[in-house]
């Protein structure tokens, strides 16, 4: 199973600013005449791809939207504004696909902005199933093409377009996937989910502000994270924004570490980043995690505790994993 994510960013898009991309090309160039006046030799690919991530790429500004394939299988984890990309690269290098899967957590802007800009939707010969547990699927789908929301009314997609509604915490398959849908803690009901295939799992929990703290708690949806392969997590918040808001339905790195440690997940990559961070703070909330990370561990080891490594990392736009 593999997965590439087409956006990590929460709430609104958040495209790199001209005062922003200056400051950047800037700080490289100092960076560059730095090395050179060090009488260090390297090549120009070598010097970017030596670049901090945060730097040389940064984590990319389209909201959420991840596609997930196995074998002859692909499936859509929501449609935010990274379903554009991902539409002109799947008719660019699969134009024969003819049926594609969305699955939609819930109906916020930011998972939804981009469904008017998948291409599919408009193509007689191409059929898009969409699939969500709340009743309201057809008419939240409705809204988008409704003006003055979007000009093109749903009547010009509804033949292309097939409804599902699934069973909270039931199995469906979905294609090559068995796909479960569990609840996360959010405002509005928004449900993640565990997808299944080829002896691998993802929990993908993005949009959850983790309020069921424990596995108690959480009851039937801890079978959403327990023994994943990869967990998919919101960390939209610094740990101590996260604390100043409350109710607002998300987490930060060291509750989803939290978690994943307490749940034996094997890997985790934090997403939905908040809109208002740029990239050198998105870095900072990484390196707190890892402050946060490496102490667990610490402590953990000094009480002759177990203490399995946990890999993990904040996501990037455009990056893939493979299981």
């Amino acid at each position: 199973m593999r997965v590439k994510l087409w956006g990590v960013r929460g709430s609104l898009p958040t495209p790199l600013s001209p005062a922003h991309l200056r400051e950047r090309i800037e700080w490289v160039i100092g960076e560059f005449e730095r090395r050179k006046k060090s009488w260090q030799t390297f090549k120009t690919a070598d010097f970017v791809a030596d670049l901090p991530a945060h730097v040389s790429g940064g984590y990319g500004g389209n909201t959420a939207c991840a596609e997930v394939t196995h074998a002859k299988s692909r499936l859509i984890i929501d449609a935010g504004s990274g379903i554009r990309a991902f539409s002109e690269n799947v008719l660019t290098t699969s134009p024969q696909t003819s049926e594609f899967h969305i699955y939609f957590t819930h109906f916020h802007w930011d998972h939804v902005i981009g469904l008017p800009f998948f291409a599919p939707i408009y193509m007689k010969n191409k059929i898009v199933n969409c699939y969500a547990v709340h009743d309201n699927l057809e008419a939240a789908l409705r809204t988008i093409f409704r003006k003055p929301n979007f000009p093109v009314p749903y009547e010009v997609v509804e033949n292309q377009l097939r409804i599902h509604r699934l069973e909270p915490r039931q199995p469906a398959k979905i294609g090559g996937f068995t796909l479960t849908p569990y609840q996360l803690d959010h405002p509005d009901p928004c449900w993640g989910a565990r997808i299944e295939a080829g002896g691998k799992s993802l929990a993908w929990a993005v949009d959850t502000e983790c309020t069921r703290i424990t596995h108690e708690e959480l009851g039937e949806d801890a079978k959403l994270y327990t023994n994943s392969d990869l967990l998919v997590f919101d960390a939209q918040y610094s740990f101590d924004e996260a604390l100043e808001k409350i109710n607002w339905g998300h987490a930060s790195g060291p509750i989803g570490i939290d978690l994943a440690m307490r749940e034996s997940v094997k890997r985790v990559i934090f997403m939905h980043h908040d809109p208002a961070a740029s990239d050198d703070t998105i870095r900072a909330a990484e390196e707190q995690t890892r402050v946060y990370y490496d102490e667990i561990l610490r402590a953990r080891k000094q009480a002759g505790l177990k203490t399995p490594e946990l890999d993990w990392h904040f996501a990037h736009e455009g990056e893939t994993i493979q299981l």
